[in-house]
């Protein structure tokens, strides 16, 4: 049985192609195009890049579409430090900003729409749909700003110190904060320390979740009900021993054990991050919950059939 499983897990472990990181980087360049043709935008700071698993090389075949991300850095959302200096007072942060998300989200829609087509964009929630047949772009594409989190510090010169990331917000207000690069960087540094197993253990994951949704037990398949950055901050939160067990079924077996162990009630829910390392991933302000993510590492021991 464990012959049968490893093999299924090699296979899922390898990229759609060899490729992948440079698609994200394609449809970036693409999206770009669209954003400096744009008259409304000219003059403004604006960045493009790819993100989420193409750009990270974790995803997997049934993951299609690719993720851009398209940033203004003319103005910035912030999060402050509780009930210590910098608070907006001293930074001049009063009032608000002529030219905001919501205007740049629109323009930016439309410059998608003229380059692509008015089939070919829909505006989600939190993204806009990028689907076109003549250009061979699929892609996700969202709006931010900067956000800085200031940290209390102060740099050498005397100004605040701050981490940045970036920041959407949602139709209800809620905030979205996302640090890309440091998900990037802390991604490269893990699967290199792993031998590369870190992100090969990643796809493992989301297709076996995949596999889950497909079994007749509906304690599996509701378990399986987990998103893709979820089971790749999971892997990441395993020590780096677990991928160093020999073959892909021992190494799964050890991450699914260490991170179950770490995911049970009477544990801190304080404890895991996102691969940034700059947020909890377990909290009120996450879609997720550690219940969910304990529940689906166990039943996933359950589908593949481990022992102890």
């Amino acid at each position: 049985m464990s012959q049968y499983w490893n093999d299924r897990f090699s296979r899922w472990s390898r990229p759609p192609s060899d490729s992948e990181e440079a698609k994200a980087d394609r449809a970036a360049r693409m999206v770009n195009d669209a954003i400096s043709g744009h008259a409304p935008l000219e003059g403004k700071r604006i960045s493009v890049y790819g993100t989420g698993s193409y750009k990270n090389n974790t995803n997997t075949r049934n993951e299609s579409d690719i993720d851009i991300a398209v940033v203004l850095h003319d103005c910035f959302f912030s999060k402050y430090p509780n009930g210590k200096p910098p608070q907006p007072e001293d930074l001049g942060h009063a009032g608000g900003v002529k030219y905001g998300l919501k205007a740049f989200r629109e323009d930016v829609g439309k410059a998608l729409r003229a380059k692509f087509g008015a089939d070919g964009v829909t505006a989600g929630s939190k993204a806009f749909d990028v689907h076109s047949n003549t250009a061979r772009l699929d892609a996700d594409v969202a709006v931010f700003l900067e956000h800085h989190r200031y940290t209390g510090k102060q740099n050498v010169d005397g100004t605040w110190h701050y981490l940045e990331g970036v920041e959407m917000r949602g139709k209800d207000n809620s905030r979205i904060i996302n640090w890309h690069g440091d998900h990037y960087a802390n991604g490269v540094d893990k699967n290199s320390r792993t031998g590369r197993r870190y992100k090969r253990v990643a796809r493992v994951l989301k297709c076996l979740r995949d596999d889950m949704k497909q079994s007749t037990d509906e304690a599996i398949r509701k378990a399986a009900d987990v998103p893709s950055f979820l089971l790749e901050c999971l892997a990441f939160n395993a020590s780096d021993g677990c991928f160093q067990q020999g073959d892909l079924y021992d190494d799964l077996k050890a991450v699914i054990t260490e991170v179950w162990n770490g995911t049970k009630p009477e544990t801190d829910d304080l404890v895991y991050l996102e691969v940034s390392g700059l947020k909890w991933l377990f909290g009120s302000e996450q879609p997720w919950t550690k219940a969910g993510a304990h529940s689906f590492l166990l039943k996933a021991w359950q589908h593949v059939g481990f022992s102890k």
